[in-house]
């Protein structure tokens, strides 16, 4: 399968597409999902989420710019949106480096928070270090993960 660029010259992180390519679409433990640039679902697909959610946000920043400041790509440390959970916190790489994706890391902003949580390290080790509860997001429900972290295909 070939992978399309996110933009022009801008690729998918590898574990993304590893992800992707294993997976799928669908829900993480009942609360994530990571979206898929090849869901005919416009609620999961990269492309449309993409579009959406950095409209939602840039019009968020010019109703309140002392309110909210997040970096949005494509200005440097920038962020892409990538997933979303069932409460309405999104997930985010944060574009750290235009010419290598392999360097991204992780963020995320609660439903409507000005705050943006930062972590270290990719996609996958993000989403492993929360299943194992060796990472912690402020916004996420005290009882995540749950006892039994599945996979539901959407």
């Amino acid at each position: 399968m070939k992978w399309p660029m996110i933009e022009d010259g801008l690729p998918f992180p590898s574990d993304h597409i590893e992800f992707i390519n294993e997976y799928g679409s669908g829900r993480i433990a009942d609360f994530i999902v990571i979206f898929n640039p090849f869901s005919k679902n416009e609620d999961v697909n990269f492309f449309e989420q993409y579009k959406f959610i950095l409209e939602d946000l840039n019009y968020l920043i010019k109703s309140d710019k002392d309110y909210y400041n997040y970096q949005l790509y494509p200005k440097d440390n920038g962020l892409i949106p990538l997933g979303v959970t069932d409460n309405g916190d999104y997930l985010f790489w944060v574009v750290n480096s235009k010419d290598n994706s392999e360097l991204w890391t992780v963020a995320i902003i609660a439903a409507r928070s000005p705050e943006v949580e930062y972590f270290d390290g990719g996609l996958t080790y993000f989403l492993e270090g929360l299943l194992k509860n060796k990472i912690k997001c402020k916004s996420f429900p005290d009882d995540f993960p749950p006892p039994v972290v599945k996979f539901e295909s959407i």
